[in-house]
């Protein structure tokens, strides 16, 4: 009885044994049983059609230009010439034109202002005294000179030259001569210098100018050096500009630049006159000078001190096209080909403003220029054309 009991519970915890090894087995199994229904009765994807996507773009009409560069800069009106009037010898003012105040007006041939002169008309009289002197002595020295050679040339006859030592030059008076003939010369150089004091005592207007000053009145008596008047002439004005080198150096003398007056609403014509070979130190620009001359017939003319606007043209390039800032991808364009497809060219920008550019036409025929953005265009890409500009 005892040993029929053993072996049961032997066979009862084999059992257990036994199923405990194989439970985990089953669940394995009815797990990978289960996923392979649910993948096999799964719903199957709809296969997407291999369709390219397809832009639509807007255009323009390429039409072909020439572009003439220019460059706005701006500067001040300034006086070509100023004149500084000074009493070029000793004496007194008597005479000074009443126009000689600040902002007065010389005309050319105007007489400005007059020194005394009898001083100096003296000194002229004397040195004229002087060359009438020195030139009769050089008549008299002349006839000397004649009346030697009469004696030479007997001498000659009675006597043997070689037999007598003679000084030619001094039987012949030629230092006498030479010595008359420069104090000839002396007395007339003496005589020029006392004409130009007496010329220089007095001032007559070589141009027109407005004095921008006056220092001296008449009655005054003046040294030789004394400041009387400043003067500005205003037939002649220059503008200097300030310009990039690059930009400058298209610059070339002679060549037209349009002056713009902002308050007179007037643009004058002007010219470059010089080119300053050297850079500014604070701002690292090259200054041109623009010149104008000022006409008496004009309403509104430039003056001293007017701020301007200078507008620079330079050479006209061929063969460019006027494009939309937004038709612009960094340094390219895209374009649209005869096929319909999308193509991308780089381009050499010229100018710009606000709204559009100027580039270098890089389009072929039968091609043209997107001008709407586009969201991240491919090459080769498909383009629908919906509008064109």
């Amino acid at each position: 009885m005892k040993n029929h009991c053993s072996t049961n519970g032997n066979q009862q915890l084999t059992n257990r044994i036994v199923m405990q090894k194989v439970l985990p087995v089953l669940f394995i199994l009815t797990a990978v049983l289960l996923s392979f229904v649910i993948q096999a009765t799964a719903p199957i994807p709809a296969v997407k059609p291999n369709t390219e996507q397809t832009i639509k773009v807007n255009t323009m009409q390429i039409d072909e230009q020439v572009f003439t560069p220019s460059y706005r800069a701006y500067g001040t009106v300034l006086a070509k010439n100023t004149l500084t009037l000074t009493a070029q010898v000793d004496g007194q003012l008597t005479y000074l034109a009443n126009n000689v105040i600040e902002g007065g007006r010389l005309n050319i041939g105007d007489q400005i202002f007059k020194q005394d002169q009898s001083d100096l008309q003296a000194i002229l009289l004397q040195r004229q005294a002087e060359v009438e002197i020195a030139a009769a002595q050089l008549t008299l020295e002349s006839g000397e000179q004649r009346m030697a050679e009469k004696d030479y040339q007997m001498m000659l006859k009675d006597f043997n030259e070689s037999e007598w030592q003679l000084d030619l030059a001094l039987l012949l008076r030629r230092p006498q001569l030479s010595q008359a003939k420069a104090q000839l010369t002396i007395a007339q150089n003496a005589l020029n210098t006392a004409q130009r004091a007496l010329n220089r005592s007095e001032w007559i207007s070589d141009k027109n100018y407005f004095v921008e000053s006056k220092q001296a009145s008449q009655g005054d008596y003046l040294a030789k050096g004394d400041v009387i008047a400043k003067l500005v002439e205003v037939n002649q004005l220059r503008v200097p500009i300030y310009l990039p080198r690059e930009l400058a150096s298209g610059v070339t003398v002679g060549q037209s630049v349009s002056l713009y007056q902002p308050d007179t609403k007037r643009t004058i014509s002007a010219y470059v006159s010089h080119i300053f070979p050297m850079l500014d130190n604070k701002i690292q620009l090259q200054k041109v000078f623009t010149e104008y001359s000022l006409s008496d017939s004009e309403v509104a003319p430039l003056i001293i001190g007017d701020f301007v606007e200078a507008l620079f043209e330079f050479a006209p390039i061929d063969n460019t096209l006027r494009v939309p800032l937004s038709a612009i991808d960094n340094d390219h364009i895209w374009v649209v080909s005869a096929n319909n497809t999308l193509l991308k060219r780089q381009v050499t920008l010229l100018s710009k403003d606000k709204t559009s550019a100027v580039i270098l036409n890089v389009v072929a025929n039968g091609e043209q220029i997107i001008t709407n953005r586009m969201h991240s265009p491919q090459v080769n890409q498909n383009v629908e054309l919906v509008g064109a500009l």
